[in-house]
């Protein structure tokens, strides 16, 4: 699809937001990696809702479970009650909580974990509706994204990161087919298309993030 139509149907989409889907009104919370910071999946997401309340954790080398060189500051097990709680403070409450992670899980270093990766993600499942259910609150919407298309040749420290990244997602599936969660399945939608808007196989530029937002709202909302 050109631009001038990927602009156009981008358009159209956000007209269509606007005759009711309430998405705009929603408290968003997003825990993801580098893909969600600054200009990526997630500012697009905004533009296609028109804004609105957002709190996004997102943070570079973010993993699900792992600790990258020792560092807890970017396992997402260790540090997920911060995420909540700024959540509330920032917003009030929570609607909606998007997880998107699972590609830095991949890396090579953790190649001895990788079969840990969907259990952690069960885990941080459970902690992340006790957290509600303890103080007694309603559990938020929460919405599984599958880490995007990768091509572990042009980084090495990815190597073997594209099988991983096929597990976790039939992980993903079954998860949130088992605890009836939305899933936006990237791998398939927009799936290996998503590649050439990618230099390096693992980041994605501009019209690449735009088409993660799509893929959110209409799978979605």
């Amino acid at each position: 699809m050109t631009s001038f139509y990927r602009l156009i149907t981008f358009c159209l989409l956000l007209s269509l937001l606007g005759c009711g889907t309430g998405l705009k009104q929603k408290n968003i919370l997003v825990i993801g990696d580098s893909n969600g910071v600054g200009q990526g999946w997630v500012y697009k997401l905004q533009a296609v809702r028109g804004g609105g309340p957002l709190v996004n954790t997102s943070l570079s080398g973010n993993t699900l479970g792992f600790n990258y060189g020792g560092d807890r500051s970017k396992n997402t097990l260790e540090n997920l009650t911060i995420y909540l709680r700024k959540g509330y403070a920032d917003m009030g409450g929570i609607d909606e909580i998007l997880i998107c992670l699972g590609t830095n899980d991949c890396k090579a270093s953790f190649a001895d974990k990788h079969g840990e990766i969907g259990e952690n993600l069960n885990v941080l499942l459970t902690n992340t509706k006790a957290f509600f259910t303890e103080r007694g609150q309603d559990v938020p919407n929460i919405v599984l994204l599958t880490p995007p298309a990768m091509d572990d040749s042009k980084i090495a420290e990815f190597a073997g990161g594209e099988a991983c990244i096929e597990a976790l997602s039939a992980s993903i599936r079954e998860i949130a087919l088992t605890e009836g969660l939305c899933l936006v399945d990237l791998q398939k939608k927009p799936g290996q298309n998503l590649l050439q808007y990618s230099k390096d196989g693992i980041h994605f530029n501009a019209e690449g993030y735009a088409l993660w937002a799509e893929a959110i709202v209409e799978t979605c909302y």
